[in-house]
């Protein structure tokens, strides 16, 4: 039989086309509205399936099964099993099956009552896809951010999120299926979303990109982490460890200080290997190697001290502009310091650029020129307090220092906070929930906040201001988090002065946060109090700074004797750098120094006159003994009035004229404190009072 030569043609450019259909891996999406790309513009180009699909290439055939409102609950509202893309994903044959369910379980209508048939009913999901005749690769989902903006997440669902995460991990092991974590891969980019619930394109590019990782283990090959580089200093006499990722699967050989360690990278490109404790010293070569011979030198680890400076301008302040700045640029160089800066993007005048709204976000707002030795170049632009703690912290121990700075210019506390601390109590929650004007930030926040994002609706960015809740936390203090450090110093606060009360709620939130975010919970923590400055809340401010000591492992510099009437910007940094190292140097290394000024102790009442104890008050005295300053007292009618003041030995002895039965007092309660009582060593007393003012 001659078949006609157009016939034939045809026949093998379909048997062709079948060839490379039935070759294609079928890749199943399977799950709820976040799967089917609700609230997503142009979902059937968007999509996170369909932007996975991009990703993979023509040898997958990926294919979008997603319900909204589903449940992996059967006595749910609306079981995902029930509904027609259920069947129709068991139909399609697949070969990769990736299930996103959990949300829609959390509501208050399906998880109080059915919570204990999640587990069971979520394995018998998972088993009827691995029983299919194509046998195929089920990975599982942890969810997506729910954000605290919901209606119900105070009132039950934030428990029942947690509650679905832990189970869903427990499935995973339990069905010995892969895990991809949504959670913490879109947490730190809730600008993202659509609503409280649904991420948007973006959001959904990130899934494709975790899917694509987990369906592939192609991660981009071998990298460190952020910290990890050249001339970089490892913390000394803590077990050390280097991690980073890789492609899943790959072995890795790591060579450092003539010990030899092994790892295996996991299904989810992470890898790190625990060094034993080692000695301060350097520079120690370090080497990681791939099966496939790709490797990574750095010639120059040291190993010594590290620590962290965070806050606002004051911390950020730099070297060259301080007081004496060319007797230290000149006289304090010290190669056995090393530093690294993280800064913000430059941008001219207050409305932000194009450039500088495109890296409002967690991934790209810092930048990073890597580990420094210092030298008179890089110490000019970096941090003044910063270099001045290493500085005398190096000088008295005699080991590497390497001292991290990631202050930002006006940032709040509260943009220093995780997600996850922030929605424990309720006025954070609101804070969150409502950045611009809310009544406990302060206006000028909100006003720089509008001006800077003035471009930013004509731009189509999705875009968070970097004084909003949790943005430097999620951009500059998570991806530090695998990075072993010390300690941290702090300067900040004039951002929420006009707040003291609720300042101090959200610095106990910060320390808690950080000390959880490193898993130490005895991290020290050294923060400096507010100078003088001509501002109304400012004393009573730096009283509520004082009365933080309370929290354990944290010290705090006085500067109130450093400030200025009018400019918030006082340029005495090399001191308070000096105080700061007093405290750590006497803390964390039992250095036997004064490290605080005269700190209250007790008051007792004698006759008219109120005897005020002190600890660190050896030598106490006031400035070139003068008569001391803003000081006063009061009975209970809390009238306050100037004191009269007498020191002897080391108590002050105060009193009114016609003031019968003193009780309280206050001193350098001034916004500018001229108060001026010191003890031998020359450290100022601190804004205090037995009152809680």
């Amino acid at each position: 039989m001659n078949i006609p030569k157009t016939t034939l043609s045809f026949f093998l450019v379909l048997l062709c086309f079948t060839s490379i259909i039935t070759s294609q891996t079928k890749v199943a999406c399977v799950g709820d509205s976040v799967t089917w790309g609700f609230k997503i513009k142009d979902r059937a180009e968007n999509s996170y399936p369909v932007q996975l699909q991009e990703l993979l290439g023509p040898d997958y055939a990926v294919k979008n099964f997603g319900h909204s409102g589903a449940t992996a609950l059967r006595n749910g509202h609306k079981p995902y099993v029930e509904k027609p893309a259920y069947q129709n994903s068991l139909d399609f044959l697949p070969n990769i099956v990736i299930i996103h369910l959990g949300l829609n379980d959390q509501g208050l209508n399906n998880w109080p009552q059915h919570k204990e048939e999640f587990i069971a009913d979520y394995l018998e999901l998972i088993h009827s896809y691995q029983q299919l005749k194509s046998t195929p690769k089920v990975i599982i989902c942890q969810m997506t951010p729910s954000l605290s903006g919901h209606h119900w997440f105070e009132e039950g669902m934030r428990e029942s999120y947690q509650e679905i995460q832990l189970k869903i991990k427990e499935i995973s092991v339990l069905a010995e299926v892969d895990i991809i974590d949504l959670q913490h891969s879109l947490e730190r980019f809730p600008e993202y979303y659509s609503d409280d619930l649904h991420p948007d394109k973006n959001g959904a590019k990130i899934i494709a990109q975790k899917s694509y990782g987990a369906i592939t283990g192609d991660y981009g090959g071998l990298k460190l982490g952020l910290l990890f580089g050249e001339n970089m200093v490892l913390q000394r006499n803590q077990p050390i460890v280097i991690s980073g990722t890789a492609n899943a699967a790959e072995t890795l050989t790591i060579r450092f200080n003539n010990i030899k360690k092994n790892a295996i990278v996991a299904t989810d490109g992470t890898w790190k290997v625990t060094f034993p404790a080692m000695k301060a010293g350097g520079p120690f070569k370090l080497k990681i190697q791939t099966t496939t011979s790709k490797e990574i030198i750095l010639n120059k680890v040291y190993i010594g001290e590290v620590w962290l400076a965070s806050g606002q301008s004051n911390m950020a302040f730099s070297t060259k502009r301080m007081e004496h700045a060319t007797t230290v640029l000149q006289d304090s160089m010290n190669p056995n310091i090393h530093l690294i800066a993280f800064t913000p993007q430059p941008n001219k005048g207050r409305v932000f650029s194009l450039k500088k709204l495109a890296t409002c976000n967690a991934d790209d707002f810092f930048k990073t020129n890597g580990w420094q030795q210092a030298n008179r170049n890089n110490i000019s632009e970096f941090s003044a307090i910063a270099y001045s703690y290493a500085y005398h912290l190096q000088k008295s121990l005699g080991v590497p220092v390497g001292i991290i700075c990631n202050a930002v210019g006006g940032s709040p506390t509260q943009s220093w906070i995780s997600r996850k601390t922030m929605e424990t109590s309720h006025p954070t929650v609101d804070l969150l929930n409502d950045t611009y004007f809310h009544p406990m930030v302060q206006p000028w926040l909100s006003e720089r906040k509008t001006e800077n994002f003035k471009k930013l609706k004509s731009t189509g960015l999705k875009a968070r201001h970097p004084f909003d809740p949790t943005f430097l936390y999620d951009a500059g203090i998570s991806p530090l988090q695998h990075f072993n450090i010390a300690g941290v110093i702090w300067y900040q606060g004039e951002s929420n002065a006009e707040r003291p009360q609720f300042h101090s709620l959200l610095f106990k939130q910060l320390v808690t946060d950080w000390r959880t975010t490193w898993n130490k919970p005895k991290m020290p923590f050294y923060f400096v109090q507010l100078s003088s400055l001509n501002r109304p809340t400012w004393g009573q401010f730096r009283a509520a700074q004082n009365r933080l000591q309370s929290i354990p492992n944290t010290g705090m510099a006085v500067s109130s004797d450093l400030g200025h009437p009018t400019d918030v910007h006082p340029t005495k940094k090399w001191e308070i750098g000096r105080r700061l190292s007093l405290i750590s140097l006497a803390k964390n290394y039992s250095k036997k120094m004064e490290f605080f000024g005269p700190t209250l102790d007790y008051i007792n009442v004698k006759k008219n006159t109120l005897v005020v104890h002190f600890t660190h008050a050896n030598g106490l005295q006031t400035i070139n003994n003068a008569p001391l300053t803003d000081i006063q007292i009061a009975g209970n009618d809390l009238k306050f009035k100037p004191a009269m003041a007498k020191i002897k030995g080391n108590t002050l002895i105060l009193s009114v004229k016609q003031l019968k039965n003193p009780r309280f007092v206050k001193y350098g309660y001034e916004p500018y404190t001229t108060g001026n009582l010191i003890n031998k060593a020359g450290l100022p007393a601190s804004t205090f009072s037995n009152l809680n003012l």
